[in-house]
């Protein structure tokens, strides 16, 4: 069995790993396990053969083969439920519904059945545990009274373990989905099993025939995009057998779940949320100061100079239709070349057109809070030529400061603007918009604190003039979060589009 200190990243994407538990020894169907997953022998008298044929086929066809081998090496089903640290993780395919579209039912899926079968490989690789797939999502975890790499290890040894080794398949997975995205025959890995192997090649050709059938639009490369979230969380749940009889199921109740689901659909595209309890834990094991090192060694450009702080952000995600709920989360950034592949994405959509606009600007709204994926795109507007007036969207969000900047250049309009395009990024512009929405979230009530009840009146007129005092904080709250929702975003946002816009008609005129 592997220590904590010998799972580390140089096994990152060892395709040739050996999976972490011994196999199965063939057994005897018509012996001991027969009782398990295949049902009562058939009679002696061979009546009910078929019927007894069928239903060892569907046990086969049907049953997790995981959890039955893991079942097998504890030696017996556990009756009763467990409490025990688990990690758990959601995946889940972004916006699956444009994808679909390029496809025929058939076609998706064999695209999903690959996709999955790849995503199992890397889990199963490194021990976790195929809990079921719902759609376009997929859950797994790591631990618990059955897991062989956990089940015999002291707490203080499992834990950092499971966080450590779903931290990993978090990032492999995304991996995965990259090499499947450039069509790269490495998506197929050669340890896997034939069935498997078979599925994942299956899927692999369905998206190199859309990269390579030249009927497709220019652009097919950027904008055909299998885009994956995951989220994960770590602790206590209560594991064991839910459902009714005859169609019960090995599952994990309990807040990491609720925690790791909510951290998938919160989770940047192309890139994992952790609940911060797990980032926590690894923090403390040193695998946080590793993965920044390998991260920045394993890229080609802009990504080489990010810090810490950008590559773990660390963020409140707050889920209104939760009423509110809040939950400590850090995002973590799994591709290398992001930048890069923005780049290409958004130079491609050029090429498309004023067709391409609408998208270009959702990929710079989405990523406006990246400091290095915007300045990739400002580099390509640089090289093309796009001018977009930073001075002017500066002036609309900062008038206070510009008019500072305006006097101490004597009140020259000409030179505070032309300061400000050589100074002031694209995403410093982005900033200033997103420090003002942060603002506008940040305020609160301005009620006081209740009054004692000394009589009626005294005390309904205490309660009228707060509940008056909140209207009138409200309104103004209102007004402001209206002002930058209605004015100053789209703004903002239009001062790029008719840079692009721009562009555009002067490529065309020429």
């Amino acid at each position: 069995m592997r220590k904590l200190d010998e799972v580390d990243l140089s096994d990152f994407l060892d395709d040739d790993a050996a999976p972490p538990a011994e196999a199965v020894p063939d057994r005897d169907l018509a012996t001991d396990d027969a009782s398990f997953s295949r049902g009562p022998l058939p009679p002696e008298d061979g009546s009910g053969r078929d019927d007894y044929e069928l239903k060892t086929r569907i046990a086969g066809y049907y049953i997790n083969k995981q959890l039955e081998e893991s079942i097998l090496r504890h030696g017996n089903i556990p009756e009763h439920p467990a409490e025990a640290t688990i990690g758990v993780g959601f995946i889940d395919i972004a916006d699956y519904s444009y994808i679909s579209n390029w496809l025929s039912p058939k076609e998706n899926q064999v695209f999903l059945n690959g996709l999955y079968s790849a995503f199992h490989h890397v889990l199963k690789k490194r021990g976790g545990y195929l809990n079921k797939i719902s759609g376009d999502s997929m859950m797994f975890h790591f631990g618990g009274v059955i897991d062989p790499l956990t089940k015999d290890l002291p707490a203080g040894e499992a834990e950092p373990m499971i966080a450590r080794l779903l931290f990993l398949t978090c990032m492999e997975v995304q991996e995965s989905c990259r090499l499947f995205n450039r069509a790269d025959e490495d998506f197929i890995p050669k340890d896997a099993e034939p069935a498997a192997r078979r599925s994942i090649a299956q899927a692999f050709m369905i998206i190199r025939n859309l990269r390579e059938n030249l009927s497709m639009m220019t652009g097919i490369d950027a904008m055909f995009q299998v885009r994956i979230r995951i989220g994960a969380a770590i602790g206590e749940v209560c594991i064991g057998n839910f459902g009714p009889e005859g169609a019960r199921q090995w599952d994990v109740i309990g807040v990491p779940v609720i925690e790791a689901r909510r951290m998938e659909s919160t989770a940047p595209v192309d890139g994992v949320r952790l609940g911060s309890g797990l980032f926590e834990m690894l923090r403390r094991t040193g695998l946080v100061e590793q993965y920044l090192e390998y991260f920045r060694g394993r890229a080609s450009g802009f990504y080489q100079g990010i810090t810490r702080d950008e590559l773990f952000s660390a963020r409140e995600v707050v889920l209104k239709d939760k009423r509110n709920a809040c939950f400590e989360s850090c995002a973590v950034q799994a591709n290398p070349d992001l930048p890069e592949d923005v780049w290409r994405q958004v130079e491609s959509y050029l090429a498309s057109g004023e067709s391409g606009l609408g998208t270009i600007m959702d990929i710079i709204r989405y990523y406006r809070g990246n400091r290095l994926v915007v300045g990739a795109i400002e580099e390509l507007f640089r090289e093309r030529s796009i001018r977009v007036r930073k001075a002017a969207a500066f002036k609309l969000l900062a008038p206070v400061n510009y008019r500072r900047l305006l006097e101490a250049r004597g009140g020259s309009a000409e030179a505070t603007d032309a300061d400000i395009e050589s100074r002031v990024s694209l995403y410093r512009i982005f900033s200033i918009l997103g420090a003002y929405q942060d603002h506008v979230k940040r305020c609160v009530d301005a009620g006081s604190d209740e009054t004692s009840f000394a009589d009626h009146d005294q005390w309904v007129s205490g309660r009228l003039m707060t509940f008056t005092a909140d209207h009138q904080s409200a309104r103004k709250r209102d007004e402001r979060s209206r002002y930058f929702e209605r004015v100053l975003m789209p703004a903002t946002f239009a001062y790029v589009e008719a840079a692009l816009r721009e562009h555009l008609a002067g490529s065309s005129g020429s």
